[in-house]
C-alpha cells in the first residue's frame, strides 16, 4: 500500500468508503508520488504498453492455451481507459464529488500475475462539489452550482485524458477505431455503477446518476449511458 495517505482530506473518507465495499480494487488518496510498486498514468508510454500487452498475452496463453494479439491489446486498453472514468464516476455517484483525473493525478498498481489494475490512487486531493457538500468550505474544494455543471466537468476531464492518451497510443494489434474512445466512455459509464447490484431502489439511483454523467449528445461524448 502506498504511504502518506491524506486521512484528513475530504476525498480520503469518500475513497475509504468505496474501498471498504470493493474486494477487487483498492482505492486511496496519496499526496505527490506513490511508492515504486505503483505506476503514474503520466509515466505510461509506448514501451510500457508493449510490456503490458506481452504480460497479458502470457497470462492468456497460460490460462487458455492460446492468445490473440487483439485480446492482449484490448486487455490493456480496457484497463487503462477504465481508470479516469471509474474513479471519477464512483466519486460522483457516491458523494457528488469530482476529482482531478488527468494523467498526472492518477496512479495504479498491477496485479502481479494477471496485470489488471488492482489498485488506484489519486495523487491530488482537490475536487469539485455542490454547494450543499459538507466539505464545500474545505481548501481543496471548488464549488459548482449544479449537478449538470459537475457532470460536465467530469466528462471534460475524462475526454481530455482520453485525447492525451490516444494521441500517442498504438496497440500491438489493430483495434476498431470506435473501440478506442469507446473504452473511455465505457469506463465512465461503468464507473458510476462499479460494485455489487444495489437492488431495485439503488439501481434506479445509479441509472439516474449515469444518465446525468452521460446524457448523450454532449461535446465530449455522443453516446448516452447504457446502464
Amino acid at each position: 500500500m502506498p504511504g502518506g495517505v491524506l486521512v484528513d482530506a475530504p476525498l480520503a473518507g469518500t475513497l475509504a468508503a468505496i474501498d471498504a465495499d470493493d474486494e477487487w480494487v483498492s482505492w486511496r488518496l496519496v499526496p505527490g508520488r506513490p511508492d515504486e510498486d505503483w505506476v503514474r498514468c503520466a509515466d505510461v508510454d509506448a514501451a510500457f504498453v508493449t510490456a503490458w500487452e506481452r504480460a497479458a498475452a502470457a497470462h492468456q496463453a497460460a490460462e487458455h492455451r492460446r492468445s490473440d494479439p487483439r485480446a492482449a491489446a484490448a486487455h490493456v486498453l480496457g484497463w487503462y481507459a477504465e481508470l479516469p472514468g471509474t474513479v471519477g464516476g464512483r466519486l460522483f455517484a457516491a458523494a457528488r464529488r469530482v476529482p482531478r483525473v488527468d494523467a498526472g493525478s492518477l496512479a495504479f498498481r498491477q496485479h502481479p500475475a494477471e496485470s489488471w489494475a488492482d489498485g488506484v490512487v489519486l495523487l491530488d486531493d482537490r475536487f469539485w462539489c455542490l454547494p450543499g457538500d459538507a466539505a464545500a468550505d474545505h481548501p481543496s474544494a471548488t464549488v459548482v452550482a449544479s449537478e449538470e455543471e459537475l457532470s460536465a466537468l467530469l466528462r471534460r476531464q475524462v475526454r481530455a485524458h482520453a485525447d492525451a492518451f490516444l494521441r500517442w497510443y498504438r496497440p500491438g494489434a489493430r483495434l476498431a477505431r470506435r473501440n478506442l474512445l469507446g473504452a473511455f466512455v465505457d469506463g465512465l459509464d461503468c464507473g458510476v455503477w462499479h460494485g455489487e447490484d444495489p437492488g431495485p431502489a439503488g439501481r434506479a439511483a445509479v441509472q439516474a446518476a449515469a444518465s446525468r454523467v452521460l446524457p448523450g449528445g454532449t461535446p465530449e461524448f455522443a453516446e448516452a449511458s447504457t446502464l
